[in-house]
């Protein structure tokens, strides 16, 4: 009997390619698998659609709420941004993806686990280390690597060539990946760095000269630094981000356009959209500022940085990632409170915030030109004393000036024993000195 793989299927054409390369080429069984993480045209017919096309089996799992809780709340959570603006809203799904991958090929008896990734590009990379992280002994298959498919159109033209059908197939969206946290597009003509996005390519946001001419004032309340109510209303994490998409996004919030560094340092001209998780992020960073500590903000902002690369590269599954996510569940503790937003055509501003335990102590600010507390009870002391002016006296005699300066500063030293054969020059200076301090 054949081998089996399993496949991550997203219903597209490069995973119809696989498909179809994997059970001719390879004579494997293809078992399928496709996660719901919110994309916005239903998971439904992926079942049907994978079996109609030959997948001895297929898998739909919804992972909408373990994507939230287990993903993208952990990177809120990190403050977690790439490059200052990505917020990783397809890179967080591949480890969640791959340790599905991996558990239904244990669950099937699969030798093979397979993706329908280029041999270009960050996925192939993220997806490859998560399955080397959680099961060294599968074997990874990626057939449009294989194949040395390396665009839309030669897609189209190997479907066409091996009898591939196309219907229902729209190539103007196979660039467009959407979840509850965010959309990545990626036009052929958005390559271009002087060209411009046309209106088409969004789909998350309405353009900011068509949002509406009145703000929205929206509520975020955190605890342990995770959203759990909107306009003090509680809600479940699904609700929660698609209400906050739906209402920033019609402001036309969380819209960037950003060139970016790949993992294999290329750069590459991305356009994101993330309405829900822009709002969520900006809510979030205004909260720590009266919850967290100097010092502690300094290394969150370090720590930051390195747990979005780790996601960007895709490196969920390592030590170091579990690590950082330990100082964060310790660092979240007291970031409880509520924020409040304005939203305004493509523009947010914080409007207020307030937490059980902040540190923002407005009792401890000067009012009137007086310090309301002692600068010495500050965690550094009082800072270093200027030296006092230079009198006329002093300009006239610069050794009278050191020596005023010290005693200004500290009680005077008894001189130090001369030694038994001074040279004369040092025997005059040390004799000079004795002889001011007398004179004082």
């Amino acid at each position: 009997m054949a081998a089996k793989v399993v496949l991550a299927f997203s219903g597209g054409l490069d995973t119809l390619i696989a498909i179809h390369w994997l059970r001719t080429v390879r004579n494997l069984r293809v078992v399928t698998f496709s996660a719901h993480l919110g994309q916005p045209d239903g998971m439904a017919p992926l079942g049907e659609r994978a079996i109609a096309l030959g997948a001895s089996a297929a898998h739909v799992g919804d992972l909408r709420d373990t994507f939230l809780q287990e993903y993208a709340f952990r990177a809120l959570r990190a403050d977690a941004v790439y490059e200052g603006g990505y917020l990783l809203s397809s890179a967080l799904t591949r480890p969640l993806i791959a340790s599905e991958l991996v558990r239904i090929a244990e669950e099937e008896g699969c030798e093979f686990v397979a993706h329908g990734c280029r041999g270009v590009g960050n996925d192939q990379i993220r997806f490859e280390n998560c399955m080397r992280a959680l099961a060294p002994d599968l074997t990874v298959l990626a057939p449009l690597r294989e194949l040395k498919l390396q665009s839309t159109k030669d897609d189209v033209e190997y479907a066409r060539t091996v009898g591939i059908p196309l219907t229902g197939i729209r190539r103007e969206v196979l660039s467009i990946e959407q979840n509850l946290w965010g959309a990545s597009i990626r036009l052929d003509p958005f390559l271009d760095p002087w060209g411009e996005a046309g209106r088409e390519t969004h789909v998350m946001t309405t353009p900011p000269e068509e949002a509406p001419d009145k703000p929205a004032h929206v509520e975020i309340e955190f605890k342990k630094g995770i959203p759990v109510a909107l306009d003090r209303k509680e809600l479940p994490p699904i609700k929660l981000v698609d209400t906050l998409n739906k209402i920033a996004g019609r402001h036309a919030i969380g819209r960037l356009e950003m060139i970016e560094n790949r993992i294999s340092g290329v750069k590459s001209r991305e356009l994101y959209e993330a309405p829900g998780a822009a709002a969520l992020y900006a809510a979030h960073a205004a909260l720590e500022e009266i919850t967290l500590d100097k010092v502690s903000a300094r290394v969150r902002e370090i720590l930051s940085r390195e747990y979005a690369r780790m996601v960007y590269d895709g490196l969920w599954f390592t030590p170091l990632r579990e690590s950082v996510d330990s100082f964060f569940d310790r660092l979240q503790r007291d970031v409880n409170g509520t924020v409040r937003l304005k939203l305004y055509r493509g523009g947010m501003q914080i409007s207020g915030r307030r937490g059980p335990r902040t540190l923002y102590r407005p009792d401890l600010l000067a009012h009137c030109g007086e310090e309301v507390f002692e600068l010495a009870a500050l965690p550094g002391g009082l800072p270093t004393p200027a030296p006092p002016p230079v009198t006329t006296e002093a300009a006239d005699n610069p050794d009278s000036a050191t020596a005023d300066s010290s005693s200004a500063l500290a009680p005077p030293t008894p001189p130090a024993p001369a030694p038994a054969h001074p040279a004369p020059a040092a025997r005059t200076a040390a004799h000079g000195r004795r002889d001011r301090r007398h004179g004082e």
